[in-house]
């Protein structure tokens, strides 16, 4: 069976044990932290981490407008740096991948006065170099596409799949989000089949952003798909309130309860999904 996290930014500003007690007690294997190595207290998350025996995979990357990877200058440096910065991080927790969006989330406009040819090239640029300092501490870049109502660059597998062989760094894959599948992809199987070769973590949500199982999306042909590629990877849920700017949840004063909820409602259903897949192969 597959190895399961839950993203830790979703919950907003509440405390990390709550966290950890929670993924704990509903029996996840790892939380991922956010790649958040300015703030985040790297000794706290290794302590919680050793008392729930709680492993850490991969950090989401947090991406905004003074971190963007199609931008030449000082935001380009600043996110380059911030993967970096980020790189360090995950390697005194223990993470081995890095989700990466290359464009800030919530522009949905490129910048004026820019091609679309300049912006992939810098972002082409800007990942590779972060991805040098990324395989000289054996860490690696998982390339994320989001959907067109966050972001105006990468919003298909395939446009993430073209990006990915065109930065040709074999520390950068692919991450593939159900959520922003369900928006995007004319076929999931279809597209989980064309990044076989460079998909190396996944983001499990619901159409509708909430777990797995209170929306339409069809899980048991997604689990299908991973088995039948062999996929090795974490499989880490990332469900949220809906809201139209998901970096918001960021502020927000959690509500445990129903993250209570929606955690043990994603890990009870994908694993039922899973053990039916496993027993009718």
């Amino acid at each position: 069976m597959f190895k399961y996290a839950m993203t830790q930014w979703i919950v907003g500003n509440e405390d990390m044990e709550v966290s950890f007690q929670r993924l704990k007690d509903n029996g996840y294997d790892a939380i991922e932290f956010a790649a958040d190595p300015y703030n985040l207290d790297v000794d706290r998350c290794l302590a919680l981490m050793n008392k729930y025996e709680m492993k850490c995979y991969s950090l989401c990357g947090m991406f905004n407008e003074e971190r963007d990877l199609t931008a030449s200058g000082k935001n380009a440096d600043t996110a380059v740096q911030y993967l970096k910065d980020s790189v360090d991080f995950a390697c005194k927790v223990g993470a081995k991948i890095i989700i990466v969006v290359p464009s800030p989330v919530g522009r949905t406009v490129p910048p004026e006065g820019m091609s679309m040819e300049l912006l992939y090239e810098n972002a082409v640029n800007n990942v590779r170099k972060a991805a040098d300092y990324a395989e000289k501490n054996g860490i690696k870049l998982a390339i994320e596409a989001i959907n067109r109502y966050e972001t105006f660059f990468m919003n298909t597998l395939t446009k993430a799949y073209k990006f990915v062989k065109d930065v040709d760094h074999p520390v950068v894959g692919i991450m593939a989000d159900t959520f922003h599948m369900s928006i995007e992809e004319n076929s999931f199987v279809k597209a989980i089949y064309m990044i076989k070769d460079k998909l190396i973590h996944v983001h499990i949500a619901d159409n509708t952003r909430e777990p797995c199982g209170l929306g339409t999306t069809d899980f048991k042909e997604i689990m299908y798909a991973l088995y039948d590629i062999n996929y090795s990877g974490i499989c880490a849920m990332e469900f949220m309130y809906r809201l139209a700017n998901p970096y918001s949840s960021l502020d927000m004063n959690t509500q445990g309860k129903l993250m209570d909820t929606y955690a043990k409602q994603a890990i009870d259903y994908i694993r039922m999904i899973e053990r039916s897949v496993e027993q009718s192969l």
